[in-house]
């Protein structure tokens, strides 16, 4: 990976900070949505790196379904993951419904699994 990679992926990892944060003291609708835009930036800068963009979240996710995940080779979890995060992340932001701390703590692991995913497939890419 290079030095460019490890500063796009600067914020997706503040945003874990953040969320794992967030959990820890109870705030679990809010560490849901954090640790989606976790995911959401990493997968940002996956399409990026294929000189690829999209305005909106659900442009971002399809995108990185069909070329990062299908076409590259990326664990097909990983995009199942991002959508799960999405989908998650609406109804915590909604206010509708409480959040548990067993979804927040699965969030975290979801977006962890993201980010980490989109690490080692830049990584692999400057191979």
């Amino acid at each position: 990976m290079t030095g460019d990679d490890e500063r796009r992926l600067a914020r997706s990892r503040e945003e874990l900070e953040a969320a794992r944060l967030l959990a820890d003291r109870g705030f679990d609708a809010q560490a849901v949505s954090r640790a989606y835009y976790a995911a959401f930036y990493a997968a940002s800068e996956a399409l990026l790196a294929l000189g690829e963009s999209r305005s909106k979240h659900s442009g971002v996710i399809a995108a990185f379904i069909s070329l990062v995940v299908k076409r590259e080779g990326v664990e097909e979890e990983i995009g199942r993951a991002l959508r799960s995060l999405f989908d998650h992340r609406s109804v915590a932001d909604d206010g509708d419904e409480s959040v548990s701390s067993e979804r927040a703590d699965e969030a975290l692991e979801q977006a962890s699994k993201v980010v980490a995913a989109v690490e080692r497939w830049l990584s692999d890419q400057g191979d």
